[in-house]
């Protein structure tokens, strides 16, 4: 005969506490690689910048880094892509002339103010300065007003 398993009240909690810890025991170690990364976090405030943008041309990336530059007839000015509401990378669309945030929806229009959503101020614009061979440093640690261009 086949022998029939009884399952009492006690032994169903206990069986799904074990799941409950297994669980969180699997996850305590991801989450603490994600916590500690060091992925988002700059090396140094300064970034290299080997092109010089050509006059009245759109917003340009530099590799590697949120920071986007530009040239108009005033001069070379450097932003850096984060929203100003969570810390999230903004996106630069070309067609809109406007920068999105992908995390909250706000938007910026392409000189970096805020139009709408959470942000509270604009896109943090920052230092440049142009080497002898015409290669731009980017300091984003030094912000600057919006109307500061090198």
């Amino acid at each position: 005969m086949t022998r029939q398993l009884i399952w009492s009240r006690r032994a169903v909690l206990r069986l799904a506490w074990a799941g409950v810890v297994a669980g969180s025991a699997l996850t305590v170690r991801p989450l603490v690689q994600y916590l500690t990364s060091k992925e988002d976090r700059p090396r140094s405030p300064l970034v290299f910048y080997d092109k010089v943008p050509e006059e009245n041309t759109d917003w340009q990336h530099v590799p590697s880094s949120r920071v986007w530059v530009k040239r108009d007839h005033q001069g070379i000015m450097a932003l850096v892509a984060t929203c100003t509401h969570l810390g999230c990378e903004v996106n630069y669309h070309q067609e809109k002339q406007e920068w999105l945030c992908p995390c909250h929806g706000s938007i910026y229009d392409a000189e970096g103010r805020p139009l709408s959503g959470p942000a509270p101020k604009a896109l943090p614009r920052v230092a440049v300065e142009r080497k002898a061979d015409g290669s731009l440093i980017i300091n984003t640690a030094k912000q600057v007003g919006l109307d500061v261009r090198l």
